[in-house]
């Protein structure tokens, strides 16, 4: 099977989420809220 070509985004949403305590990895996280980067 021959796969699609890959397509590169710039960077504009970001988001703040919340993951179990004591855990460096984003296990079990939820997100919190979001927002679009504007251009600089």
């Amino acid at each position: 099977m021959k796969r699609p070509a890959t397509q590169w985004v710039k960077p504009g949403l970001v988001g703040r989420v919340k993951h179990l305590r004591g855990e460096e990895d984003l296990r079990h996280a939820s997100l919190q809220d979001f927002r679009i980067e504007e251009d600089q």
